[in-house]
């Protein structure tokens, strides 16, 4: 692929060493060029560790050699000294890896300059990308398809109107019983953190929104399911608070995940959510056609059952179900 470049990187990568080093210092130029597209308005990116590692295990010191040439700079937060409340506060590296936040960098040098051909593996060679490529074309569209840096997940026009546009082709959905609920439980137990009410529902294998439906006093379970898109998604507000007293221990640690910004809880679950159905579950579908709805799959009805049993097998501890389209 294409890439700008100017003389002070230039130098920079030149300077880690041998071939195999300034090689890698070119990819992972690349990769935060890629990112840089995303940059908020502040100028900063997320740069996923994993994303980097990908690249070379010991990515950290390419970028270490960045930051003391100047090139990039790391985002940081204020905080306060826990034992003197006297003292300046501290400046901290802004990531999490308990919440899911990635590092951010900003360049500080502009990165045009000279254009050059870099051998980067791009997202047309995911093999998410093939599969929902080729099968878009079986089905006669040409979408153009991306993936946001949100919540990672994947974006198509067809995406938008797969009811109307896909039906009466013998078609099944396959997806996930509570999908964000239960995933959401899932990640809290593999922290160790537990939420005696919230906990019951998924060990006693109950519906959610029927629970919180009725323990609420609720109009309906898609009043339900608002109701927990609001407890993830908002700055505070939720149209019934009960559901605070009712999970305590859950309200804290989604208030943990919303402390740089209300909108990273909803950007963590989605992401992983998109680790599952992206990932893995489209990238390693034992069939060639398959299509993504952000937590579903659409599959040929001939291969529904097997495809559903596969997921199942793949990953226990949710529930998958099938629907015709």
């Amino acid at each position: 692929m294409k890439i700008t470049i100017n003389q002070k990187i230039s130098n920079t990568i030149n300077s880690l060493g041998n071939k195999t080093a300034k090689n890698s210092g070119l990819k992972l130029y690349c990769a935060l060029y890629l990112l840089e597209k995303r940059k908020r308005p502040n100028g900063y990116f997320d740069a996923p560790a994993t994303y980097l590692k990908a690249i070379n295990l010991r990515y950290y010191k390419v970028i270490d050699k960045f930051i003391e040439d100047g090139i990039i700079q790391y985002q940081t937060n204020l905080h306060p000294d826990k034992d003197d409340i006297f003292a300046p506060a501290i400046h901290k590296k802004n990531y999490s890896t308990k919440h899911g936040y990635s590092m951010k960098y900003r360049f500080l040098v502009p990165i045009d300059g000279e254009e050059i051909e870099v051998d980067f593996k791009t997202t047309k060679d995911e093999k998410w990308f093939i599969k929902l490529k080729n099968t878009l074309n079986i089905l006669g569209f040409d979408d153009k398809i991306n993936r946001d840096s949100f919540g990672r997940r994947v974006h198509y026009n067809t995406l938008y109107n797969y009811k109307s546009l896909l039906k009466n082709k013998d078609l099944y959905v396959i997806d996930s019983v509570c999908s964000q609920p239960r995933l959401l439980w899932l990640i809290m137990s593999k922290k160790g953190i537990y939420d005696a009410n919230y906990d019951a529902i998924f060990t006693k294998d109950k519906d959610f929104y029927n629970y919180i439906k009725n323990e609420l006093d609720l109009k309906d379970r898609q009043a339900a399911k608002d109701l927990f898109m609001f407890w993830i998604n908002s700055s505070g507000y939720v149209p019934d608070f009960k559901i605070h007293q009712l999970f305590p221990v859950t309200s804290k640690f989604l208030s943990g995940l919303k402390n740089r910004s209300y909108k990273d809880s909803s950007a963590f679950l989605q992401r992983e959510e998109a680790k599952i159905w992206i990932d893995d579950l489209l990238s390693n579908c034992p069939t060639n056609f398959v299509l993504s709805v952000h937590d579903s799959l659409i599959v040929k009805s001939k291969d529904a059952e097997m495809i559903k049993d596969w997921c199942q097998d793949k990953y226990p501890d949710l529930r998958f179900k099938m629907n015709e389209l």
